[in-house]
């Protein structure tokens, strides 16, 4: 009698555990160019954070782990929290990026909506590289082109 309970027990105990849905997201900036990049985050005029990629390099700037299956927390919804970012090349030419959609005072830079923006999630190629029941693993990649520079350039 004292084991059939105990075995009940563990059978109810058991059968109610749930698996609890979770993602990795690792996120890239790929350096497509021949030059150096900095990208360099800020809020509110105080610098967060400087990431530093050379030429032809791939750099992870985010790696994440949170709650549920899906596309998880991409370095775009991290700088989401900034207002602006500036990617400087070679030490000398720079573009801002900025979080905001529209630009009341015609500032120069790239525009949240912008094909480039660093801030806009869909600019961001994803990968999936491994999904099971309970569980994926996602990648991201921002690719930083010849063009980007030579945008800047302008």
């Amino acid at each position: 009698m004292k084991f059939n309970l105990i075995i009940l027990i563990i059978y109810i105990s058991l059968s109610s555990c749930r698996h609890e849905e979770s993602n990795d997201t690792v996120t890239f900036i790929d350096n497509k160019t021949l030059h150096t990049i900095k990208v360099l985050e800020y809020s509110n005029g105080l610098l967060l954070k400087e990431i530093f990629n050379n030429r032809m390099d791939k750099k992870i700037v985010l790696n994440s782990n949170t709650r549920g299956k899906g596309g998880g927390y991409s370095y775009a919804s991290y700088l989401s929290f900034n207002d602006s970012t500036l990617v400087v090349y070679d030490d000398s030419i720079q573009i801002v990026h900025y979080s905001y959609k529209e630009s009341k005072n015609q500032l120069s830079g790239i525009l949240y909506d912008s094909s480039r923006s660093l801030y806009n999630r869909n600019n961001y190629i994803r990968k999936i590289n491994q999904e099971e029941k309970h569980y994926i693993s996602n990648e991201y990649t921002f690719n930083f082109t010849e063009q980007d520079y030579l945008d800047a350039k302008k």
